[in-house]
């Protein structure tokens, strides 16, 4: 397998599984990083997901070399076989799988190309004190996409284009200081900081979480006075829940809830 599923209680962990190429993207492994985000977003029972790299040297080096080359080489003259608005291998977590489900990326080692796009693609970020961090498409000659639309959402825009244009890289105390990573820890750490962090959103309502985030983000594309009518309609929805009931509850009773995601 090119990526690990593994779940225990409401927390699952996405391993990217071939230290060999440095978890280089290669077709298989984005489609069943894909197929472990479906499983994830449409369990009930998960509520947290962990995204890292097998191995202490690689979250993800990027994309397989050798793949770039052979869709290329595919192409006849000019023709190239996909339609200008297909994704590379034509179905991309980074590129827009709605998965409103709070999802963790904890980055060991280098982090590059179409891995940090992944990790972008997280809503929090952890990183190893060792972690190196480039966009280094432009080395080749080819242009970054989702990287380019989605660093500028969470770095700003100079940074960004230091990073994306210059293709250098970049060490863990920068992606800190730049707002790349929510926090840097100490490698020997990083897979159990990962963790306090997930517990700490499981004690949290799931419902809850879950619309605050899609809020969140729909949000950034909307008015403000649309933003709010959505968020306070999705915000209904939850207050019906037996989650918001047992929060309420268990606020009175002074005690700590018992969610179950319902």
């Amino acid at each position: 397998m090119a990526v690990d599923y593994e779940k225990k209680r409401h927390i699952v962990k996405l391993i990217l599984n071939k230290p060999e190429s440095l978890n280089a993207f290669s077709k298989d492994m984005l489609e069943e990083l894909n197929a472990g985000f479906l499983r994830f977003r449409e369990d009930e029972d998960a509520w947290v997901a962990i995204v890292t790299g097998s191995g202490r040297r690689a979250f993800s080096a990027g994309t397989d070399v050798k793949e770039i080359e052979k869709k290329f080489s595919q192409a006849k003259g000019d023709a190239f076989p996909l339609s200008l608005w297909d994704s590379f291998f034509h179905i991309d977590l980074q590129e827009g799988l709605e998965v409103y489900k709070p999802v963790i990326a904890a980055i060991n080692g280098y982090c590059i190309g179409m891995g940090l796009t992944l990790a972008m693609a997280c809503d929090l970020r952890i990183a190893g004190e060792s972690a190196k961090f480039a966009f280094t498409e432009v080395a080749i000659g080819v242009p970054p996409v989702v990287g380019a639309i989605r660093s500028t959402q969470i770095m700003g825009l100079g940074n960004a284009l230091e990073m994306l244009l210059m293709g250098e890289m970049k060490d863990a105390a920068w992606a800190y200081r730049t707002g790349l990573v929510n926090k840097v820890v100490p490698d020997t750490t990083l897979e159990a900081e990962a963790n306090v962090w997930a517990e700490r959103l499981c004690q949290v309502g799931p419902l809850a979480t879950r619309c605050t985030k899609e809020i969140t983000l729909r949000s950034q594309r909307m008015n403000f006075y649309d933003a709010v009518r959505m968020a306070e309609a999705m915000r209904r929805l939850v207050l019906s829940s037996e989650d918001t009931q047992e929060g309420l509850r268990a606020s009175r009773e002074k005690r700590p809830p018992i969610y179950k995601g319902k």
